[in-house]
């Protein structure tokens, strides 16, 4: 369609009506939403946090029993193609919001049954400040993220041990907003989630041979 002309170098690969997006996957029916439904089969509302450009907020909001996704994202380019992208798939029970996760709280944004959250914790340079909001706003968790190996680790911050990154900064679309990020180990981010109101954490998934790092897959239930 025109409209994908108007928006290129997208992200997510979306089939949009037999015309694609052109970017890396088809984020709608990624393996992580089937994850998160057997995970969660009973969620009706969700709170994703970094929607990017909508793939995962379309698929989320396309299962069975889901009444309403909330997609919040910190950036203004991302959220036009989302809201493009909701628009050319008509899910009406899709809101986008945008927010930077250093500054606002989740609080600000209510209740939910479910927090969504892939690919945006270790993005964050001080990650167990929003861990810690985690559990107040919704009583399940469902994370994919990168992790440091233990070997590795060569930093300690609030009894976190991990690893600082660069990040690229606002004017890349794939980095943290901020200059930098800290990637804890395994150990220390399932600390965090326990000690801020998860009693199960369950891991998915440990990929230790992805390609940019450690990658582990949780659910969590306070």
């Amino acid at each position: 369609p025109r409209a994908l002309a108007r928006h290129e170098a997208w992200i997510p690969q979306d089939e949009l009506r037999g015309a694609s997006s052109g970017g890396w996957f088809d984020a709608t029916n990624d393996h992580r939403i089937e994850q998160f439904r057997r995970c969660f089969p009973n969620a009706k509302r969700i709170l994703e946090l970094g929607a990017l450009e909508g793939g995962h907020t379309i698929g989320l909001a396309r299962l069975p029993g889901v009444e309403y996704v909330l997609g919040v994202e910190g950036r203004a380019q991302n959220l036009t193609r989302a809201r493009l992208v909701q628009e050319l798939y008509a899910v009406p029970n899709i809101e986008f919001i945008e927010a930077n996760l250093e500054q606002n709280r989740l609080s600000e944004f209510g209740s939910f049954d479910v927090i969504y959250c892939s690919g945006l914790l270790y993005h964050l340079p001080e990650p167990w400040k929003l861990v810690e909001q985690f559990a107040a706003v919704a009583p399940g968790l469902f994370l994919w993220t990168h992790c440091t190996g233990e070997v590795d680790a060569d930093y300690l911050i609030e009894g976190y041990r991990g690893r600082r990154y660069a990040e690229g900064g606002p004017d890349e679309v794939l980095s943290g907003l901020s200059p930098d990020s800290f990637w804890p180990t395994l150990g220390s981010l399932c600390t965090m989630l326990t000690t801020h109101g998860f009693a199960e954490v369950r891991l998915l998934d440990n990929n230790a041979a992805h390609p940019h790092g450690p990658a582990v897959t949780m659910a969590a239930y306070a």
